[in-house]
């Protein structure tokens, strides 16, 4: 059987499976095993252990486990309500300016949490409920709790600049460095169209009447400043080349556990829900992994990403044309499927064409990430959008939700293009890092 049979075998089963209702990490196993059969028979099932092995020893796996820790002990510890509060009485009168705060604390807290979907719900959980009471659009109030919850997969630590880092042979410190000017022009792009609708429309976003002293605003911020300490002592260690990205976790979670202890947060039924979830996400994305490493192998074997990237470079077409086509598949990859499995699977196949055309494997990492970004707030599978639900007054329907994280969606879009005209502004940081 020819290898474009074996191919078209391989992704048609893995899309049917899918379909099914099959977990992600069963449909892509269960087809790189058929895939494995159908090119090296019984035997090359041998290689399946020494596949999966070799990739998940790696040192920087072990920073996924530990920043999802970190994260959780700061999603039960409280600390959100601190930072939207802050955030809040600083964009005081504002246009527009509990939008804004909403974003600024989910720009914040994602520097604190690795997974977009714990910043969504922290934040979303009393942001949304307070918007809602001062007048905002249902829209609107959601529609930006949603967008910037996604500001996880970009600013670090996040877990997905991980995957991509091992996946891509990419290093994940250089990764981690690389996002923090696009999550900080992203957190802006998003800021400034809720101030612009504040202006334009203020009905949609009323202005807030409540008077807040200089007083008021500092004592804000002597209730976050141990946060703005562990972010500064995760990420200043990773940038100052003194702690490898999974040294700074363990340090991020011993610094979150004292920090929840003195907050009087931390009891054994909570600590005991916090490693309950820390395991099922961490499980769930090492099995993903692990079935994507196997599929990654399979189509390496067929000589899939070689083929493309050969035929993409005997292509007349201008390399902008070409990178519009990768990022609409991660765009409607991103509708269907989580992000983590959006990046294990596209990763092995779109990286080379990348390279091919000549594009650094860091600026593609960060673009990748804000493509995935995006995906979470749009329907049918956003997990962002769901999220919100969640956490949402009843009266707030999907349907409201997916409205208002549209236009975001949008906005993303526009810094998504300005970091691919640009990529200067990815790669300035790291490259000051020797």
């Amino acid at each position: 059987m020819d290898s474009v049979t074996i191919t078209l075998i391989v992704i048609v089963g893995f899309l049917l499976l899918l379909f099914l209702g099959m977990p992600v990490f069963g449909a892509l196993g269960m087809s790189s095993v058929t895939g494995i059969l159908l090119v090296q028979g019984v035997r090359g099932l041998g290689a399946v252990p020494g596949v999966i092995y070799d990739r998940l020893t790696v040192f920087p796996l072990v920073a996924v486990p530990l920043f999802i820790l970190m994260g959780e002990i700061i999603f039960h510890s409280g600390i959100g309500s601190n930072i939207f509060t802050a955030t809040n009485r600083w964009c005081n009168r504002l246009p527009g300016s509990m939008g804004m705060a909403s974003v600024a604390a989910c720009a914040i807290f994602s520097a604190l949490c690795g997974v977009s979907v714990a910043g969504a719900a922290t934040i979303g959980s009393f942001a949304i409920p307070e918007m809602l009471k001062r007048g905002y659009n249902k829209s609107l109030a959601t529609g930006c709790v949603a967008a910037s919850g996604g500001l996880a997969l970009l600013i670090p630590p996040s877990v997905a600049l991980i995957l991509y880092g091992v996946v891509g042979d990419e290093s994940v410190g250089k990764l981690f460095i690389a996002g923090i000017i696009p999550g900080i022009v992203l957190a802006g792009l998003m800021m400034g169209y809720i101030f612009i609708i504040g202006v334009v429309r203020p009905e949609l976003a009323p202005r807030s009447t409540e008077d807040v002293s200089w007083k008021m605003k500092f004592d804000a911020l002597i209730q976050i400043w141990p946060v703005v300490l562990l972010i500064i002592l995760v990420l200043g260690s990773i940038y100052k080349g003194i702690a490898t990205p999974t040294e700074a976790a363990a340090v991020g979670c011993v610094g979150a556990l004292i920090l929840s202890y003195f907050k009087k947060k931390l009891d054994w039924k909570t600590f005991r829900n916090i490693l309950r979830s820390t395991i099922n996400t961490s499980t769930m994305i090492m099995l993903i992994f692990a079935s994507a490493l196997l599929f990654g192998y399979v189509l390496t074997r067929l000589q899939v990403p070689q083929q493309l990237a050969s035929y993409v470079a005997t292509l007349d077409m201008p390399n902008w044309v070409i990178l519009l086509c990768i990022f609409a598949l991660l765009y409607i990859m991103g509708m269907f499927m989580d992000v983590v499995s959006v990046i294990l699977i596209s990763t092995p196949i779109l990286l080379p064409i990348v390279l091919q055309m000549g594009y650094s494997s860091l600026w593609f990492g960060i673009v990748m990430a804000i493509a995935c970004e995006i995906g979470t707030e749009t329907p049918p599978v956003g997990l962002n959008l769901f999220v919100i639900k969640g956490v949402s007054p009843p009266s707030v329907s999907l349907m409201d939700i997916i409205r208002g994280a549209i236009p975001f969606a949008l906005v993303e879009t526009v810094g998504l293009i300005i970091f691919i005209v640009f990529p200067g502004l990815v790669l300035w940081l790291p490259n000051l890092v020797k």
